[in-house]
């Protein structure tokens, strides 16, 4: 009896650390005085980092702090494209479910090359305010 060699995809581990910033837009005047962020991981469910909370100040607020993520990206060793790494960034003020402004989802291995900073603005789901969240790489 043969057997027929599988053909495996080389897939090469590269360690990256990503440096995230933060700025939120178009939040309501009301019920929302200080918030912070949650990232986390899409592969665990687990909170890899969080903010401290920034004061809401005239529909907009701004984290000082940024925030680190090291991770580890599989790189396609033939195509030199690396697989997805989704992260859940989430908006709140508290603990509870009435707390939360909104979330997105965010792909790190999009921003692995590159070589500047990228600034991208995307919309909360699941707030009806119309809240933008920027997030620096």
């Amino acid at each position: 009896m043969s057997r027929v060699p599988k053909w495996k995809i080389e897939k090469a581990k590269v360690k990256v650390v990503f440096r995230l910033q933060f700025h939120a837009t178009n939040i309501p005047s009301t019920g929302w005085d200080k918030l912070f962020l949650s990232f986390i991981s899409a592969d665990t469910g687990k909170v890899s980092a969080k903010t401290n909370k920034a004061n809401v100040r005239n529909g907009s607020c701004k984290w000082p702090d940024p925030i680190y993520e090291a991770t580890r990206l599989l790189q396609d060793s033939r195509t030199k494209t690396y697989d997805d790494k989704l992260y859940k960034i989430v908006v709140a003020m508290g603990t509870s479910r009435s707390s939360i402004l909104g979330e997105l989802d965010v792909n790190l291995a999009e921003f692995a090359e590159a070589l500047k900073p990228v600034s991208i603005a995307l919309p909360l789901r699941g707030c009806e305010f119309g809240t933008i969240l920027h997030v620096w790489f």
